[in-house]
């Protein structure tokens, strides 16, 4: 099941992520599309700022305040 109640959201890495689609950095800004249960274990579909959407674990993402958006832009 999709849940879609942080769509749009803003988030930062938290670590270095080694995806399917090559590496993300630490500190890098992407966009919640949607979150999802796969085999028991919550995931977040991530688009990201370099061009990529790849899915993440809760834990290695941070959600951002309007306020820290706008500061990193």
């Amino acid at each position: 099941m999709l849940d879609h109640t942080y769509a749009g959201a803003r988030c930062r890495a938290l670590q270095h992520i080694n995806t399917v689609q090559g590496p993300l950095s630490r500190g890098s800004f992407g966009t919640i599309r949607y979150e999802m249960d796969n085999l028991g274990r919550r995931l977040v579909l991530v688009d990201w700022d370099i061009g990529i959407s790849v899915p993440v674990f809760p834990p290695e993402i941070e959600m951002l305040l309007q306020e820290e958006t706008r500061a990193a832009a």
